[in-house]
């Protein structure tokens, strides 16, 4: 039938226009396809471009900073109710916790309506504490926050309802105070309003939450809360570079290897060679998986925090601070350390990842906590030494190893242009000279990103070329070298002395302290410190700690060493026997700056008073595992600035030590009792030459001043003593509590007191001469 009609209809169409049967067809067809061509020209939805994430030649964006979490927990409550006492406390344990709390402001005018300042924190929070008080459903405001957080919450547990005196039962049913306030709201409100509230109460009542009914248990309550909020909402989010290449292939296979599915305890080691993004790649897979675990905790630079004197102790208390996102948890010893380890790790699932790990940190540490973990537990490790997970298996019975690859030529190539112009390709006229620079590095991530960042903004293409000639003479495989470019490239001498100096010896201290002692020495480190960082040789961490790459400071000692084999040494490493026999057989023993001696692998803890001899320009002096000197020493230190002995046995300092321009003292757990010794004794001779000079003589205090400075000199420099006017004819010296090396305090800065020649300065005040 319908084929009847088309046939009628075609035979219609042709005798009226008279035209063949095949000249219509033709025609048809033609307009057809000229239709569907504007068609597709102009009006066709454009089709959504879909981005292939390839691991091969895509960079990554790894962490989005934008969509990150604002706060980890919006704390609602009743501020009548709650605000003085119990609120209170809870908000300071959750931040002594380390969790960002956002905290309504009592002081802002409460409207009908919360402000979208409000709305806008819930909605960039991780976690809800709920606080529902006897008049929490009087505020509309209270009310309104409520709907506005349970309807934002994506997961159940998101949202920890606190039951603060009153029964669940209430808020379901809609009795008590909460009915009587909601019959209130009736009269200002809509229904549809109302409703939205007892849907909130309802819901939040049938929630697992803390019922409060005793006073007394309000600190125990606390505790229990800040524990539970503590593992989803204070999740570290470890700081990656914006565009990484290949890292999402890599997390994978590590996701892969682990078994992240299986319950059983597991461990693998992430291994190659510096440089070549183990740290990275931990960093990325903790990032992505941490959420899946009770408690996680990613400890950087285990290595350089297990030197010193106890160093299972201080891992210990980093691994539980981490872990409790405690800012000032301290343990008393090892015992007590590992008792509250086990009681975190035996009953939760955790993730461990310990970075840069090797033999002298690996042993006993790893040994305690290994059997401490509880079923589904991950543990992850970073090193150079290959044999370290191997060594593992020992302890756990399903322990792997994953080898960081080098980055293929691509991604090399992406990733040098990306730091060498700013985006993913170089220009044409540089294609063939960045490849070649590619080349070179090997695929080495971080040689890629210091070569790269030497050459951005350099637009002369005979400068590349130049810098490719000096690469050409290097063996292809001397990263060392390759990254000691940046270094020579420095321009100015206190440059590389600040460089060499945070190689040897300031590596993970503070940098405040360390300014303070470049500025002493005259190299300006307002100028050289922020060049350093831009030429990728120094880094500064969120706790305001230098931190180097370990293959930029194994080159950085490389330049010591070729330094002190072609003139004279101004830094040197001593260990083991070396401190007793080397130092005396040194030539030029004036020009050393720097003296560590590391007694960590000898049998013998002692060293001889004779090293320190002919070491008048001494600067920076560490100790490492020295249970003591022996003999006298009868050197001043008079250009001292630095002074590093953790267990320092003396209780004072000799008495020859003069110490006049000393900055800092680095000395925990010694057992100083006072800084000089002379200090004591020399009160009651103060006080008689003084009353003689002062009362007999009649002379005034500057003139007293001339006469005191000779004696006073030894004692007064390093512990900034201050000489006020004198009372009466007695006076006698009293320290502060601030004395550098008192207790265990780790870390006091001690600044360099000049005497003027026309008497004490005004601004000196750790310690004073007070009147008798």
């Amino acid at each position: 039938m319908s084929f009847e009609l088309w046939k009628t209809f075609i035979e219609s169409i042709i005798k009226h226009v008279d035209l063949s049967l095949v000249t219509f067809v033709t025609h048809v067809g033609f307009g057809l396809a000229l239709s569907y061509i504007v068609w597709v020209m102009f009006w066709s939805p454009k089709p959504k471009e879909t981005h292939q994430r390839s691991d091969d030649n895509k960079a990554e964006v790894v962490n989005d900073v934008s969509s990150s979490p604002l706060w980890d927990v919006f704390l609602s409550f009743y501020g009548k109710d709650t605000r003085r006492n119990f609120i209170s406390n809870l908000y300071y344990a959750l931040d002594q916790a380390g969790i960002v709390t956002f905290r309504d402001d009592p002081a802002l005018p409460k409207g009908e309506k919360i402000s979208s300042r409000l709305c806008h924190a819930i909605r960039t929070s991780k976690m809800f504490v709920v606080v529902i008080s006897e008049n929490y459903a009087r505020s509309s405001w209270c009310l309104d926050e409520l709907v506005e957080i349970l309807s934002s919450k994506r997961k159940r547990n998101q949202v920890v309802p606190v039951f603060y005196y009153v029964n669940p039962s209430d808020l379901r049913h809609h009795k008590g105070s909460f009915g009587v306030a909601l019959e209130k709201h009736k009269k200002r409100h809509s229904a549809n309003r109302i409703e939205k509230w007892k849907l909130a109460l309802a819901e939040i009542a049938d929630l697992s939450g803390y019922h409060l009914e005793d006073a007394e248990e309000n600190e125990a309550d606390i505790i229990r809360i800040v524990e539970n909020v503590l593992p989803q909402a204070s999740r570290k989010v470890l700081h990656l570079d914006t565009c990484l290449f290949g890292i999402d292939l890599a997390v994978e296979e590590i996701y892969q290897q682990l078994s992240m599915e299986s319950n059983d305890v597991r461990a693998l080691g992430i291994c190659g060679m510096g440089g070549i993004g183990k740290t990275t790649t931990a960093k990325a897979f903790y990032n992505k998986y941490a959420h899946k675990f009770d408690v996680s905790c990613f400890m950087e630079n285990v290595k350089q925090n297990s030197q010193g004197g106890s160093p299972l102790l201080h891992l210990l208390q980093q691994l539980l601070t981490e872990l409790l996102r405690a800012k000032d948890f301290k343990v008393r010893d090892v015992e007590s350390a590992l008792r509250k380890l086990r009681e975190i790790l035996s009953s939760k699932k955790a993730l461990v990842v310990l970075d840069d790990l090797d033999q002298s940190s690996y042993s006993e540490f790893l040994v305690r906590i290994c059997k401490l973990f509880s079923d589904g537990s991950r543990m992850i490790i970073t090193a150079r030494d290959l044999n370290l997970p191997n060594q593992l298996k020992v302890e756990l019975s399903k322990v792997n190893t994953y080898m960081v690859r080098h980055l293929n030529e691509i991604n090399s190539l992406e990733l040098f242009s990306y730091h060498a112009f700013k985006k993913k390709q170089p220009p044409g006229k540089y294609i063939a000279l960045s490849k070649s620079f590619v080349n070179y590095a090997g695929g080495i991530p971080l040689a890629l990103k210091m070569l790269g960042s030497s050459l951005c903004g350099r637009t002369n293409v005979s400068f590349w070329k130049a810098e490719f000639q000096k690469l050409k003479k290097m063996p292809m495989n001397d990263i060392q070298k390759i990254l000691q470019m940046s270094y020579d490239e420095l321009e100015d001498d206190t440059e590389k002395a600040i460089f060499l100096d945070i190689v040897f010896f300031f590596v993970g201290k503070n940098t405040d302290e360390a300014v303070d002692v470049f500025k002493s020495c005259d190299f300006f480190p307002e100028a050289g410190i922020p060049i350093l960082i831009e030429r990728c040789l120094l880094t500064i961490d969120w706790n305001n700690k230098f931190q180097m790459h370990n293959l930029i400071q194994d080159m950085g000692r490389n330049v010591i060493f070729e330094e002190s084999k072609h003139g004279p040494c101004r830094r040197l490493y001593l260990n083991q026997d070396e401190a007793c026999q080397a130092l005396p057989n040194l030539g030029e023993m004036d020009k050393i700056e720097g003296l560590i001696i590391d007694l960590t692998m000898s049998t013998n803890k002692y060293c001889n008073a004779e090293i320190f001899e002919r070491l008048p320009n001494l600067r920076l002096l560490k100790l490492v595992d020295v249970h003591g000197i022996k003999g006298n020493i009868t050197t001043s230190f008079l250009e001292l600035r630095c002074i590093s002995w953790h267990g320092c046995p003396w209780t004072h300092f000799p008495s020859a030590i003069h110490l006049q321009k000393l900055v800092f003292l680095d000395m925990p757990f010694s057992r100083f009792e006072t800084l000089w010794k002379i200090a004591e004794a020399l009160g009651d001779l103060v006080e008689s030459i003084a009353g003689a000079i002062l009362i007999d003589s009649r002379l005034n205090l500057d003139e007293v001043w001339r006469v005191f400075k000779p004696i006073l000199s030894p004692i007064v420099t390093p512990d900034k003593l201050e000489l006020p006017r004198l009372c009466g004819k007695g006076f006698l010296l009293r320290k502060q509590n601030e004395d550098p090396a008192v207790g265990s305090s780790s870390m006091h800065s001690v600044k360099s007191n000049e005497l003027e020649a026309d008497g004490p300065t005004e601004h000196s005040q750790h310690a004073s001469i007070a009147p008798n």
